[in-house]
C-alpha cells in the first residue's frame, strides 16, 4: 500500500463524489454566541422507561436501573437548572412503582425541589403512552396482569387506573389534561398523553392574550410526548396571532440527537424538538439511512449496540436559544450545540437547508492517513479492510457517516459504500477504538484491477461533507 498522489487523487476518486471540495467551512454568524449567563436554562429527557419486578425483591429490576435519569438529573443541577421537562414514559410497564421510583431519585437529587443555590426547580412533566399501557391485551399488559391478578391488587396498582389522585399523591402537584405553566416569565404549556389537543388550543388562545406571547421574541414551548410536528388546532391558533415564537419537545420516537435530520422540524410557525431516550435498556440508539450518501450507511446494528442514554440542556439569553446534546452514561456532547437566534427571521434558522450552513463540515486530520488490508471475511471469503482514522480535524463539527469510492481500471464501475462512524452515538471523546471505523468490503464487491485507489469522505448527519483522503491499494 502506498499513499496516492495528487495527481493519481485528482484522476481517478476527487469526480467520484461529485462536487468535492470548494467549500468554505462554515461558522456561525456575528452575534450567535452566547454571551454572559443565561437568563433561563432547563434540561430535557424522555422515554426513561424504568421497570420494577418482584423477582429480586427491589423496586427496580436489577437491570432496569434508574442510573441513567439520576445521571440526567445530577447533570441538570449541575447547570444551576430552572427546570426540568420530562417528555412521558417514565413508567414502562404503567406501574405505580415505577412512577414511586423516579419521584424517589427526583427527591435524592433534588431535595424539597431545590436546586444547589437553595432555588426551587420546577417539574414541568407529562405522561406517555408507556404510563397507561397496562390495559393492552398482551406484552405489557399481560405481564401485569400476571403479576397483581386480583382486580383490586391491579387498581392500586397502574397508573391508568385513578391517574390523577396517584399523580398528585407521587409528585404533589395537580394532574391536568391540559396545562400551561409560567417560570420566571417563561411560559410552557404541556398535554398528557391522548389529550384532547382542542382544549389546548383554546387555552393556547386564551394564553397568548393574556399574556401577549404574540408581542415577544421570547419562545414559548409545548412540551408532549407523541410527534406531532404539525397539529393543526394549535398551528392555526399561532398563526391567527402571528406567532412564529413556539418550541415544542417530544420524545417517543428513541432517535438519537446525533441525527439532526431527526433531532428538529420547522414550518413557519411551530419548530419541533425531538427528544432523544435516556432508558436503562435501550437509549437512543436509532439511526436513520437518510439519504446522506451515494449508498445505503452500513452497520447499523454496530452503532445500536453502543447504548446511549441522551437528553438535552436548554439555554435561553436576549437574543438566542442555545440546545446542548448531551450522553449521560459514558458522558460528553453528541456535537455541535444549535444555536437559534430569537426573533423574526426568514428563512427560520432551523430549516435544515439553514442548519446545513451553520453545522460546519467534518475534516481529517492533516497528518492521518487511510490503512487497507487485505483479511478473510468469517465466511472465508477474501476482503479488504479500510481502517478510517476520525475525522476530528474541524472540532466545530462531528462525523456521523464516512463515504467511500473504490476505483480501479480505467473504464470500470466505480464501488460506493458509506458506513456509519464508530460512536456517532456516543459523546465526542467516547467513540470505541479511538474513533477508528472499520469497512470490510468483500473481494467479490471490488471493481477490477491491480491497483485499487481508495477515497473516503467525512459527511454530517444532514449531509454536508468534508474533504476526501486517499491511498492506493495493490491487489
Amino acid at each position: 500500500m502506498t499513499d496516492m498522489t495528487r495527481n493519481e487523487f485528482l484522476r481517478g476518486v476527487f469526480a467520484s463524489f461529485g462536487a468535492v471540495g470548494a467549500r468554505s467551512l462554515f461558522a456561525m454568524p456575528p452575534g450567535w454566541k452566547p454571551q454572559g449567563k443565561p437568563a433561563f436554562t432547563f434540561g430535557v429527557v424522555a422515554d426513561t422507561h424504568l421497570r420494577t419486578s418482584p423477582r429480586y425483591g427491589s423496586v427496580i429490576d436489577k437491570d432496569w436501573k434508574g442510573t441513567y435519569f439520576e445521571s440526567a438529573l445530577r447533570h441538570f443541577k449541575s447547570r444551576n437548572i430552572d427546570a426540568v421537562v420530562h417528555c412521558g414514559d417514565f413508567a414502562h410497564l404503567g406501574q405505580v412503582v415505577e412512577m414511586e421510583a423516579h419521584a424517589a431519585i427526583w427527591r435524592k437529587v433534588f431535595p424539597e425541589n431545590k436546586g444547589n443555590d437553595g432555588r426551587e426547580v420546577a417539574k414541568l412533566f407529562v405522561t406517555g403512552n408507556h404510563e397507561f399501557c397496562s390495559h393492552v391485551g398482551g406484552n405489557h399488559g399481560a405481564f401485569v396482569r400476571r403479576l397483581y391478578p386480583g382486580q383490586d391488587r391491579w387498581n392500586d396498582a397502574v397508573l391508568q387506573v385513578d391517574t390523577a389522585q396517584k399523580w398528585q399523591r407521587i409528585w404533589g402537584e395537580e394532574y391536568k389534561e391540559v396545562w400551561h405553566r409560567e417560570v420566571k416569565g417563561f411560559h410552557f404549556f404541556g398535554w398528557q398523553y391522548g389529550a384532547d389537543l382542542g382544549k389546548m388550543a383554546s387555552l393556547l388562545d386564551e394564553s397568548i392574550e393574556t399574556y401577549g406571547l404574540n408581542k415577544s421574541s421570547i419562545p414559548f414551548f409545548f412540551i408532549g410526548h407523541v410527534p406531532s410536528l404539525h397539529p393543526k388546532n394549535l398551528m392555526t391558533v399561532l398563526r391567527r396571532h402571528g406567532c412564529r415564537n413556539s418550541v415544542a419537545f417530544y420524545g417517543h420516537n428513541h432517535y438519537s440527537a446525533a441525527n439532526l435530520g431527526t433531532f428538529v422540524c420547522n414550518c413557519d410557525v411551530f419548530t419541533s424538538i425531538n427528544v432523544p431516550c435516556c432508558a436503562p435498556w435501550w437509549g437512543a440508539v436509532l439511526v436513520h439511512d437518510e439519504k446522506i450518501a451515494a449508498t445505503r450507511i452500513e452497520n447499523r446494528e454496530g452503532v445500536k449496540k453502543l447504548k446511549s442514554r441522551q437528553g438535552l440542556v436548554v439555554s435561553l439569553y436576549d437574543d438566542m436559544m442555545v440546545v446542548e446534546r448531551h450522553e449521560f452514561g459514558a458522558g460528553g456532547k453528541l456535537g455541535r450545540d444549535i444555536v437559534m437566534p430569537l426573533g423574526k427571521y426568514k428563512p427560520h434558522p432551523f430549516l435544515k437547508g439553514e442548519l446545513k450552513k451553520v453545522i460546519g463540515e467534518p475534516q481529517f486530520g492533516k497528518s492521518v492517513k487511510l490503512k487497507v488490508e487485505s483479511v478473510k471475511l468469517e465466511s472465508g471469503e477474501d476482503a479488504v479492510k479500510v481502517s478510517i482514522p476520525l475525522a476530528d480535524g474541524n472540532p466545530d463539527s462531528r462525523a456521523y457517516a464516512y463515504e467511500v469510492v473504490v476505483v480501479g481500471d480505467e473504464g470500470t464501475q466505480k464501488l460506493h459504500k458509506a458506513v456509519y462512524a464508530a460512536g456517532c452515538n456516543m459523546g465526542i471523546g467516547h467513540e470505541p477504538n479511538g474513533g477508528v471505523t472499520t469497512l470490510e468490503i468483500p473481494k467479490s464487491e471490488l471493481p477490477p484491477g491491480k491497483t485499487l485507489t481508495v477515497a473516503v469522505r467525512p459527511l454530517t448527519s444532514l449531509g454536508t461533507f468534508g474533504k476526501p483522503i486517499a491511498t492506493t491499494f495493490k491487489t
